[in-house]
């Protein structure tokens, strides 16, 4: 149970990282990185463009046949995610810290089922220590690897 709630955090959040980037530009042509590119998929971007790309504060709209499927309010530098930001989408919120367009650092994700995951981030998944609130209403804390949890007991459980 506790991994494939780990797998379904990671994936309903996770931004699919290519080799090679694909780009994608707003009406007036700024461009911005796109890891997990999708047909019908458009943007549009409030902050500032710098040589063709969005480089700063900001707003940015994912939208999918003209539908609005993600928010990202933040910093982008030379057309990527980085630093501070807060990505909402339909089923939750992170906020925290990106790399590359990809959580890493610290953050927090927040379900719209009320389960979170807050602590460490690594290439846009939980990796280090964090907690962790289940639908069952049980916390657990320790260490994460690449999405997984590494211990299975909650805290209280704990020899």
């Amino acid at each position: 149970m506790m991994k494939q709630l780990i797998l379904l955090l990671a994936f309903s959040i996770n931004m699919v990282h290519a080799e090679e980037p694909h780009w994608i530009s707003d009406k007036q042509g700024c461009k911005v990185a796109n890891v997990f590119p999708q047909d019908g998929e458009s943007i549009t971007w409030s902050g500032p463009c710098h040589q063709g790309l969005a480089d700063g504060v900001g707003k940015l709209t994912w939208l999918i046949n003209g539908e609005v499927t993600d928010v990202y309010e933040g910093q982008l530098v030379k057309g990527w995610a980085e630093g501070q930001g807060k990505l909402t989408r339909k089923d939750g919120v992170y906020t925290g810290e990106w790399k590359h367009s990809l959580q890493n650092g610290k953050g927090r994700y927040q379900h719209e089922d009320g389960t979170w995951y807050q602590g460490g981030w690594k290439d846009g998944k939980p990796h280090g220590h964090g907690q962790m609130l289940t639908p069952e209403g049980k916390i657990f804390s320790g260490t994460w690897y690449d999405g997984y949890y590494e211990d299975e007991q909650p805290p209280e459980n704990r020899g």
